[in-house]
């Protein structure tokens, strides 16, 4: 049969084959953009992948240098004698040591100078503490807030549900908006402070002074030594009290650790304890180089030879109250890589020579 050759046909099929041209050139452009736009997600999954390995990374190494700065300090605390740490001045000043492609800060403090909020209660007995109580009585009247605040702390320690005058027990917390638990145990960490009504961020961690008294603390006479004896730092709760308590406590450790108790926790110690008395005492410490080898170095200075109860000096008064012997540690480690920063918190018992806290 012979092949129609007509114009039209012949038309028709260059027609057909510029159209199939067309789009095939058409698929195959979508093909290839479909491919470059799936490459491109994989390469930014990818990309996004790396950068997220690479913080991930940093970070954990970031921690990772915190951790050897908190082993540093704990070997520090244990294996070099506290005198030897005092003169190299180690308590008073952090030292930035370069480790590992970044920086690790290291400070040490001693948390035994401060009033220990768990101490409140008698826990063995499961009754409140008098003497621990007024402390904090006395502390809180030297630094302007209310005194009866802590019986509500006696109450969410202790395990009995009868309220002190000023407290709150179970019922109490079931009716709070929205309703809480009391606790009736030891308190981790001064943190849990919030939970209990009367307390708040600005009570624990504000300067409690008023605005005029901001202004007028130090005497541009003061020395130096006179300046370091009451801070700014001295007015905020929070650096006079802990939690923390040591393995296997007995009553010794019931005392204040006269080389780190700041100056409203050594007024709290006696109702006849004076603010030239507490003074006086952290200028000597200073003095010595911050720390006191015992309490006989401040049998003799004038401030504590008043008379309280009877024939006993303030000294006399308050000295089965402190101690000059280390027992508990604070250690803060701070790590930075770049723009990656860590810090991590351990609580030493030096004695059993294990951690009682520890926190990241």
């Amino acid at each position: 049969m012979k092949e129609n050759n007509s114009p039209m046909l012949r038309e028709s099929r260059k027609y057909f084959l510029r159209s199939r041209g067309a789009i095939i050139l058409i698929t195959t452009t979508l093909i290839l953009t479909l491919s470059a736009s799936v490459a491109l997600v994989y390469v930014r999954f990818a990309l996004n992948e790396y950068r997220a390995v690479s913080v991930v990374g940093h970070r954990e190494k970031t921690l990772q240098l915190a951790q050897s700065g908190l082993e540093t300090g704990i070997l520090l605390l244990t294996r070099v004698p506290i005198d030897s740490l005092y003169d190299f001045g180690i308590f008073t000043l952090a030292p930035t040591i370069p480790l590992g492609g970044g920086l690790v800060s290291l400070s040490l403090s001693e948390e035994s100078g401060k009033l220990n909020v768990n101490r409140l209660v008698r826990m063995f007995e499961d009754k409140t503490d008098e003497r621990q109580l007024e402390y904090f009585q006395r502390l809180s009247t030297a630094m302007g807030i209310p005194a009866d605040l802590w019986q509500a702390v006696v109450d969410y320690i202790d395990e009995n549900n009868v309220p002190m005058p000023r407290g709150a027990e179970r019922a109490d917390y079931e009716r709070l908006i929205p309703p809480r638990r009391i606790k009736n145990g030891r308190l981790q960490s001064i943190e849990e402070l919030l939970f209990i009504p009367g307390f708040d961020q600005r009570l624990l961690y504000d300067d409690l002074r008023s605005e005029d008294k901001k202004l007028n603390t130090q005497t541009v006479s003061a020395s130096d030594i006179e300046k370091a004896t009451l801070t700014p730092e001295d007015y905020i709760l929070a650096n006079n009290i802990t939690t923390y308590l040591v393995y296997n406590a007995d009553t010794s450790t019931d005392l204040l650790n006269l080389n780190s108790a700041p100056y409203h926790v050594i007024l709290s110690l006696s109702e006849f304890m004076t603010p030239a008395a507490a003074r006086k005492i952290i200028a000597e410490r200073l003095k010595r180089g911050g720390r006191f080898k015992n309490r006989e170095d401040i049998a003799n200075l004038p401030e504590l030879q008043i008379k309280t109860r009877g024939e006993l000096t303030l000294f006399q008064e308050i000295y089965d109250r402190i101690t000059t012997t280390n027992q508990i540690y604070k250690i803060v480690a701070e790590a930075s890589i770049d723009s990656q920063t860590a810090q991590v918190m351990g609580v030493l018992d030096p004695i059993a020579r294990r951690l009682v806290f520890y926190a990241e």
